[in-house]
């Protein structure tokens, strides 16, 4: 596998991240979506699975998941989370980059990506898992795709605060844009309106489109709103009410549910 420009993050991640009260927040957002439509048995293929928070919970959740990722160090920290909670049983993992699918995968009742992983694929890469994905997926199965959104209203009022109007409107333009990782590594990210997204998969029939972070503040905004855990609970208050279709043209992220042609 080449080395992956995740790699050196994989260490530091969840603390900057995963553990953050942001973090945890917007992940509740789409793990209570996902509560509803899992079940003991379901079989699960996690793409851009990070270091594997949502793979430990679907596997706690009696899920079947194979854990994919383009970064070995990502999948050797999911490995170990694995491990240390005893879900190795129900949690493999395997390199996979999706610009270049390999053959035989199964197929499985969900294929799952979560905050911006695919955000990292060009539209020409995004075409070509959208012809993939349908055959990936059972009769009736699902894709979950959380993405970053071409507008968030929170990123743009921040960094027009700072005046740093480039940073401001770095989603409009679409991208690519060199994001920072946060050690001096860039990596090349596209932002997709919800409906621009879903043209990537016209074999899928796309069922739902939800915010992941419209009153939820970005995650680098938590130095911030850590501190105020009052304000946070009040934020994601509102982000409980406020889960229609229009409301994820504002948000951080776009949570979007495809499902596959029944039997």
């Amino acid at each position: 596998m080449q080395p992956s420009n995740f790699d050196p993050v994989a260490a530091s991640y969840d603390a900057q991240f995963t553990h953050t009260a942001i973090g945890r927040l917007q992940r509740a957002v789409v793990q209570d979506y996902l509560e509803a439509k899992i079940r003991p048995g379901t079989a699960v293929l996690e793409v851009n699975c990070g270091t594997g928070a949502d793979a430990l919970w679907l596997a706690e959740h009696g899920c079947t998941v194979l854990a994919t990722d383009n970064s070995a160090e990502m999948l050797r920290v999911t490995a170990e989370k694995a491990r240390s909670k005893n879900q190795q049983h129900r949690i493999q993992t395997q390199a996979l980059d999706l610009r270049d699918l390999p053959s035989g995968l199964p197929r499985f009742d969900l294929v799952f990506s979560n905050f911006g992983g695919l955000n990292c694929l060009s539209p020409d890469a995004l075409e070509k898992l959208g012809a993939a994905v349908p055959g990936l997926l059972r009769p009736g199965g699902l894709f979950v795709a959380v993405i970053m959104g071409r507008f968030c209203w929170w990123e743009t009022l921040y960094f027009l605060l700072k005046n740093q109007f480039k940073q401001a409107t770095r989603r409009w333009r679409g991208g690519p844009v060199d994001a920072p990782l946060g050690i001096g590594n860039p990596v090349k990210t596209w932002y997709y309106a919800p409906a621009e997204f879903s043209l990537f998969f016209p074999n899928l029939a796309l069922q739902t489109v939800q915010p992941v972070g419209f009153w939820l503040p970005p995650s680098y905004l938590d130095p911030w709103f850590g501190r105020r855990p009052g304000l946070l609970r009040w934020l994601n208050f509102l982000e409980k009410k406020c889960r229609g279709r229009l409301w994820a043209y504002g948000a951080d992220h776009v949570l979007l549910v495809f499902k596959s042609g029944q039997a």
